[in-house]
């Protein structure tokens, strides 16, 4: 009786040891998970500072795109006024 009891434990003991090895295992793991997310945080962090600062660049080049055509539009129209003064004789060539 006393011999199945000792195995008894002893399975235990080794079914133990089997659990905390894998419980160590997966300790690692989950460290090693953190520390990937942790990492693509930052990366996220940059590609999202790094796409803001495009959004204002084309913000800005777009803005200077529309005063471009504003002032194009202008001085065509302003082209045009002269040219059809000249066409009807209002204005010295």
């Amino acid at each position: 009786m006393r011999r199945i009891a000792i195995q008894e434990m002893n399975r235990k003991d080794r079914e133990i040891d089997g659990l905390n090895e894998q419980l160590e295992e997966d300790a690692r793991c989950l460290e090693h998970l953190q520390l990937q997310l942790l990492d693509e945080r930052s990366k996220r962090s940059e590609v999202e500072r790094q796409n803001a600062m495009l959004q204002d660049q084309i913000t800005m080049l777009m803005d200077m795109l529309q005063e471009n055509d504003d002032v194009d539009n202008d001085e065509g129209g302003k082209v045009e006024f002269l040219l059809q003064l000249q066409i009807q004789g209002k204005c010295f060539p």
